[in-house]
């Protein structure tokens, strides 16, 4: 799957206003004006498109506030020598997030760590196909601050058959990994909205 596929709803340039919630933070503005970066719009954060939806409620309702996430931009990194592409979140974080005082919960973390690697997944899975986390190991490696902003990356490592690898950071501005993870996706039969009753 390329990144052409309509899984990725790519942006001619970020929203205005989002990148407006990063200008103070001189690391996150750099993402922005990376040429090698490519702006899309994440599936995760579009809010359903009906009420009666139940797709992707977590990251595009529930963790869609100003206490919570308040500002996301995704980016993709297009695949270089034998390296596959890369995903980069960048997020504005409240404190609505917090496990310990001005500290995100680790649940969070890990979070985040399902949907970047998951995306990272799912932009190369086979088309008309779905994906479904079987496994995630998280190593948490330094706390993740609130409120503030966090980078996110993750990057397919291999596939066999119906199993496929990813692996992803959380960091700092300064590159500091905050907390890394792998993970194993199994592709399944296209998961479509049942009928309810």
């Amino acid at each position: 799957m390329t990144a052409s596929d309509p899984y990725l709803l790519f942006e001619d340039e970020p929203d205005k206003d989002t990148k407006a919630q990063f200008s103070s933070v001189p690391w996150a503005i750099k993402l922005f004006e990376d040429p090698t970066l490519r702006p899309f719009l994440s599936r995760s954060r579009v809010r359903p498109e009906t009420s009666s939806s139940t797709r992707e409620t977590f990251m595009s309702q529930t963790l869609h506030t100003t206490d919570t996430i308040s500002a996301w931009q995704s980016f993709y990194r297009a695949p270089s020598n034998s390296k596959s592409c890369e995903i980069v979140f960048l997020l504005k974080l409240g404190s609505g997030l917090n496990g310990h005082h001005d500290l995100a919960h680790g649940g969070f973390v890990s979070a985040v760590l399902d949907d970047v690697i998951g995306t990272a997944v799912d932009v190369q899975r086979p088309k008309e196909k779905s994906t479904l986390t079987a496994y995630l190991k998280v190593d948490y490696r330094k706390p993740v601050k609130t409120p503030g902003v966090l980078l996110a990356r993750a990057w397919l490592e291999k596939t066999e058959g119906k199993k496929m690898w990813g692996r992803g950071t959380i960091e700092d501005g300064d590159g500091t990994v905050l907390a890394d993870g792998d993970a194993l996706f199994i592709v399944v039969e296209s998961l479509r909205p049942k009928e309810r009753l």
